[in-house]
């Protein structure tokens, strides 16, 4: 059965691609079968979660077209591997192995990283659709740095979570391994440093800084060096060093590298090389689980109604929606009186009723296309191209282009890790076809309807 195992996974990698493969497929590992189960070991939950969400089905139907037999899958998580980072235990230290000896450490461990804040930590980030990714990719990388998705680039708008994100992994990078030397810093101080040490001439120390004795390298905001030729030359310097020797570089921007005017085409390459991973507006229900742990840290008496009702009315960003938490408390505070729906509707000056539906989401469009022409959601992800396949995921991938502003890249991922190639193709299919085939025109305008009066965007408070 080992070999019938390989075999299968391995024929998927044309399919999937080597980078997929080697992503999401090559690391899981088969510990036994147990008549048609089989039960695998994944390094970590993140990996475990990202297959069971996005290949699982994909190698079932390899496996059934190669041996003619349903087979049912099961994961464990390796010993090695660590708990979620959404349970309190992330920021516990390290569990010790007593059967083997701990690796060797330098004589003096590293100092805490200057300018990362402990108030950033994977166990006080809420996850959700708009976050999944860049939050699962980050605890992956705090747990191995350097060994997986390097570098790691994370983009989206101010108060999104990108620069939590960036503080989370470098503080459990420190906890977990000490000895490592974190260097965090903004774009704006880097480049202002880079200015000092050619003026006062200390190159060599500013080197030694970046290149030599840094073994992790977290960047907030590198979009402010585009257009600044003498920093991006010496940051493509600095990026090239770091990534021949293995050492983790993790980015963050306010949009895609394609998309910063000004940067190097050189240094865009770069930071596409790794895993590229975008953090949207929270959707309703993480606006709401956002709201409800801020309440518990800050000993706030927030009802469940009033905290759907403020997170329905403020949508922008997290820092927007917890000032809004603490306007309205305090204010509560002030005049001695509870928090309901109507004093957040008095104290913000927004409406008492329901507000719009919240933004279509990727998985919103997927539910609703697959339902309509009676096909899985994993068949939209997955590779097969039967026509009665094909062209729902195709019409999945257009109005997920057209109706939620993500990206191509973003768009592939969400469909089992297509590349952004196949979703262009898909999108420019559908455009043409529409323009002829009155019958596409009006089942694709029957969907824009369904999805503008999706239920699920009317979301309940999470159990």
């Amino acid at each position: 059965m080992t070999n019938i195992w390989s075999e299968a996974i391995q024929g998927l990698q044309p399919r999937l691609g080597a980078q997929t493969y080697d992503l999401w497929i090559r690391p899981l590992e088969l510990r036994q079968v147990q008549g048609q189960r089989l039960l695998l070991t994944a390094p970590n939950r993140f990996m475990k979660e990202w297959f069971e969400n996005h290949y699982r089905d994909v190698v079932l139907d390899e496996l059934r077209a190669r041996t003619a037999q349903d087979y049912h899958i099961e994961i464990d998580i390796s010993a090695a591997g660590e708990a979620s980072p959404n349970a309190a235990a992330a920021a516990a230290e390290p569990q010790s192995e007593p059967e083997a000896p701990p690796p060797p450490l330098p004589p003096l461990p590293a100092l805490p990283p200057i300018g990362l804040s402990s108030r950033y930590r994977f166990s006080n980030f809420i996850k959700g659709s708009s976050n999944e990714l860049a939050a699962s990719a980050a605890w992956s990388v705090a747990q191995e740095p350097g060994a997986r998705f390097n570098p790691f680039f994370i983009y989206g708008g101010v108060g999104l979570g990108k620069t939590h994100l960036l503080h989370a992994i470098g503080q459990h990078i420190h906890v977990h391994r000490p000895h490592l030397r974190i260097v965090y810093q903004s774009a704006e101080r880097f480049m202002n440093e880079f200015i000092s040490a050619v003026r006062f001439n200390q190159f060599d120390q500013f080197r030694a800084r970046y290149r030599e004795q840094c073994d992790v390298l977290l960047i907030d905001d590198i979009q402010f060096i585009a257009g600044r030729d003498r920093t991006m030359d010496e940051f493509f310097h600095v990026f090239n060093a770091l990534y021949e020797a293995e050492k983790q570089i993790v980015v963050t921007a306010d949009r895609m590298p394609g998309d910063m005017q000004g940067m190097e085409d050189r240094l865009i390459s770069r930071l596409n090389w790794g895993l590229v991973a975008d953090v949207k507006a929270p959707d309703l229900e993480t606006r709401v689980a956002i709201l409800k742990q801020k309440a518990d840290v800050d000993r706030i008496d927030l009802p469940d109604d009033v905290a759907l009702h403020l997170a329905t009315h403020v949508r922008s960003n997290v820092r927007e929606l917890e000032g809004s938490l603490v306007r309205v408390s305090t204010f509560a505070a002030l005049k001695n009186q509870p928090l309901s729906r109507e004093f957040v509707s008095e104290a913000l000056g927004v409406s008492a009723a329901p507000a719009q539906a919240a933004p279509i989401s990727i998985e919103s469009v997927q539910k609703v296309v697959a339902s309509h022409f009676s096909v899985r959601i994993a068949d939209l992800k997955g590779p097969r191209r039967h026509q009665g396949i094909s062209r729902p995921r195709m019409i999945a991938m257009y109005l997920s282009r057209q109706l939620t502003g993500a990206s191509f890249p973003e768009i592939g991922l969400r469909f089992g890790g297509k590349d952004h190639s196949t979703v262009i193709n898909a999108c420019k299919r559908i455009e043409s076809i529409q323009s002829e085939d009155s019958e596409l025109r009006e089942t694709v305008a029957a969907l824009r309807q369904l999805l503008a009066h999706e239920p699920a965007h009317a979301a309940q408070l999470p159990s």
